[in-house]
């Protein structure tokens, strides 16, 4: 750092003068001393010599004694300004922590305040920081309700020498109980060892009874909706009973009259009636059946019976109940090794997947398309089954509403199409109780690809066959 000019200018001059009055003052006394006693030429010349190397070396001892002076002085001045500096700095950071809404303390391993600021007594139900710091004599057994945390807050402050939202229980001074959340670290010297934990204190009572609050309340919406849809299990298992035993009798009865058991009909008119009757009985009944399973899967209350299946049995058989006694658009074409491994899941419910799949696929396509059905076990193991169509497809958009029960795709009252809309949300829900993945790509006017997949751990590889 440079001396100030006006500092230098004086010092200088002053130098200056210093060395000019030194020199002169050796000057006369060398000359005084030659007058006085005779000397040769070559005496002369190293009594000059001798003169010039004093000089100089007087003039460098009176710079250097100058210039140690100067350093010090500056050096005093620079101490002078650090110190004041720092006991600004030490007034405003006191400043600071004094009016800071917030709790602030340092405390000692065994837990004595050794700094707190009204803030933190504020919150800990102390008149001012001098009480808080002067009574509690171990924050661990005076504060906490669970002494236990002031050990787990120690084990942070060993591993990760800091203590992030660390929410507790505390005692007020007035015995009231608050929770608090620490914001803290451990401060150790030049060797490692602590010396305090310093740190700052919220209080998150507001905050976690809110917590508090929102779960209590989501477990009362969560048990509600439990018990609403067990409530409409139960009703509609009561409905079912209502609906289906008169149903079955118009069922049975008709197929009696359909066969003749007990002599013809007779008019070949009444005839067609009585199979209308039973064919749209059976279909009235496996609507109401499907109902009643998705209502199960929306109350978790439906359980498998596992046995080992074979695919292409599995597959031949929807093909069969989808097209049995019906005229289909297109034909439905196969592509299901015989080889493949077994299956592990429930038989009814993968008959009723691919069903409600096979028939979608049916009731979209029109005449001259085409509706394929294969069966692979995948790179990762698991059981694949696509089933394509060519069908009107939809727009991609449109996939996830139809994966919705009771969605109609087509809403209007003279739609082409009938159906509850309950095929395929059906099909899904039971793919994910077998654990499964059930997809669509679909492209309005491309067709329609639904994709199932069997985790691998169903897949039922050779030697590992066990009895159905």
């Amino acid at each position: 750092m440079s001396t100030p000019d006006f500092v230098a200018a004086p010092s200088k001059a002053l130098a200056t003068f210093g060395r000019m009055t030194f020199v002169a003052s050796l000057a006369l006394g060398l000359a005084a001393g030659l007058a006085l006693v005779p000397v040769s030429g070559n005496q002369f010349l190293a009594a000059v010599a001798i003169f010039s190397v004093l000089c100089a070396a007087g003039v460098c001892a009176r710079l250097s004694a100058r210039r140690s002076l100067l350093a010090s002085e500056h050096i005093d001045e620079l101490e002078q300004k650090l110190l004041k500096h720092e006991m600004e700095d030490r007034r405003s950071y006191q400043a600071l922590v004094e009016r800071s809404i917030g709790g602030f303390y340092r405390t000692t391993r065994d837990g004595r305040f050794l700094i707190a600021n009204p803030a933190l007594a504020r919150i800990l139900g102390y008149e001012s920081p001098e009480q808080l710091i002067a009574e509690p004599n171990n924050v661990g057994r005076s504060l906490y309700v669970e002494p236990k945390r002031r050990e787990e807050f120690h084990a942070l402050m060993h591993t990760d020498r800091m203590a992030r939202d660390f929410v507790s229980q505390i005692k007020r001074r007035d015995g009231s109980i608050i929770w608090i959340a620490e914001n803290a670290q451990a401060v150790v010297d030049g060797d490692g060892r602590l010396l305090f934990y310093e740190g700052t204190v919220e209080d998150a009572t507001a905050r976690r009874n809110s917590e508090e609050a929102a779960l209590r309340i989501m477990r009362e919406t969560r048990d509600a909706t439990r018990d609403a849809a067990r409530s409409k299990s139960s009703f509609l298992a009561a409905m079912s009973h209502e609906l289906k035993t008169p149903l079955n009798a118009v069922i049975g009865f008709s197929d009696v009259m359909r066969q003749e058991l007990f002599g013809p009909v007779g008019n070949e008119r009444y005839r067609s009636y009585v199979d209308d009757i039973h064919e749209n009985g059976r279909r009235l009944l496996g609507k109401i059946n499907d109902i009643l399973d998705l209502t199960r899967l929306e109350g978790h209350l439906m359980d498998l019976e596992e046995q080992n299946l074979c695919m292409a049995d599995m597959v031949a058989a929807a093909q069969h109940a989808v097209t049995e006694g019906k005229k289909t658009s297109a034909p439905i074409e196969l592509d299901v090794p015989a080889n493949l491994p077994l299956l592990r899941a429930d038989a009814k419910r993968l008959r009723q997947i691919l069903v409600h799949v096979l028939s979608n696929a049916v009731k979209f396509t029109a005449s001259g398309g085409r509706i394929g059905v294969a069966a692979k076990i995948e790179a990762d193991g698991r059981l694949a089954i696509i089933v394509s169509d060519t069908g009107i497809g939809m727009r991609p958009e449109l996939v996830n509403q139809a994966m919705h029960p009771f969605r109609q795709l087509d809403g209007r009252l003279e739609r082409n199409f009938e159906g509850l809309g309950l095929g395929l949300p059906l099909a899904n829900a039971l793919m994910g109780l077998h654990g499964g993945q059930f997809t669509i790509q679909s492209g309005l006017g491309d067709g329609t690809t639904v994709s199932l997949r069997f985790p691998a751990n169903r897949v039922i590889r050779a030697g590992k066959i066990s009895a159905a």
